[in-house]
């Protein structure tokens, strides 16, 4: 296989951001290794990154595709990338706080901003204090440095945030590990906001864990014929994500 080849680097206060590409895979990292972003330049309609894809298994508790999505965090933009291909009459909005980010996205990493889709230049917490949509999915993947950001579950941003979901709609929280204390802090704020209605799923080759955490009680469990059509339909997993989950959460701790 050939060699990583650079594509496009540039400096925005005082950190690295740079493109890589092999093969038919192009990333985006933030000067410290770790893949940010991954798309497959030939399937548009696929997530190769297993935690992109893992960030949208609350699909396991409700089925139905969402019709508005809020990407907290854009990032390159690969799943706002992966909707507007596989389901392209889902709407759209990728928040970013990065002018230098967004540009990257659109245009090394093909994320839409017409149609459907909008990339907005905001900080995520400005604009959940003043949005008046509702979204059926927001997905939250925000870092500082190497951490979550501590505001990320200030109990007045997550109720802002449930506030912004449609009576069925859920939120998918990227929560950075540091230690085991830290991360119960943080799972206890996201649960108090959300009535407990949530589920973990943790990935072996991460030190991210997942909270899926849902705006209304829902705890029906994908039955085999369930999964084996999700996972057709949106091309993830799940049920490698479900049996996860059940490892992860002890039962009646949350929609398990």
């Amino acid at each position: 296989m050939a060699e990583a080849e650079l594509v496009y680097s540039v400096e925005e206060n005082g950190r690295l951001i740079k493109v890589w590409q092999q093969a038919e895979l192009r990333w985006l990292e933030f000067g410290d290794e770790l893949i940010q972003t991954e798309i497959d330049l030939a399937r548009p309609d696929f997530l190769p990154e297993s935690f992109s894809r893992a960030m949208l298994s609350g699909a396991l508790f409700n089925s139905k595709v969402p019709e508005k999505v809020l990407l907290a965090g854009t990032g390159g933009g690969s799943t706002a990338r992966y909707f507007a291909h596989r389901f392209p009459d889902v709407m759209g909005d990728g928040v970013d706080l990065s002018p230098v980010v967004l540009d990257i996205a659109q245009r090394f990493f093909d994320c839409p901003n017409k149609g459907n889709w909008q990339l907005i230049e905001a900080d995520i917490r400005d604009y959940v204090q003043g949005c008046q949509v509702r979204y059926d999915l927001i997905v939250m993947d925000i870092a500082i440095g190497n951490a979550s950001p501590d505001w990320m579950i200030d109990p007045a941003f997550l109720n802002g945030c449930r506030q912004l979901l449609t009576n069925t709609g859920h939120i998918a929280v990227n929560v950075i590990v540091e230690n085991e204390q830290g991360f119960m802090t943080q799972l206890a704020a996201i649960r108090e906001a959300f009535d407990r209605q949530t589920v973990c799923v943790s990935l072996p080759e991460h030190r991210n864990v997942i909270v899926l955490a849902f705006n209304q009680a829902n705890s029906v469990a994908p039955n085999p014929q369930t999964l084996e059509k999700l996972e057709a339909q949106w091309q993830v997993e799940f049920g490698t994500f479900y049996q996860q989950m059940l490892k992860d959460n002890p039962k009646g701790s949350g929609v398990i």
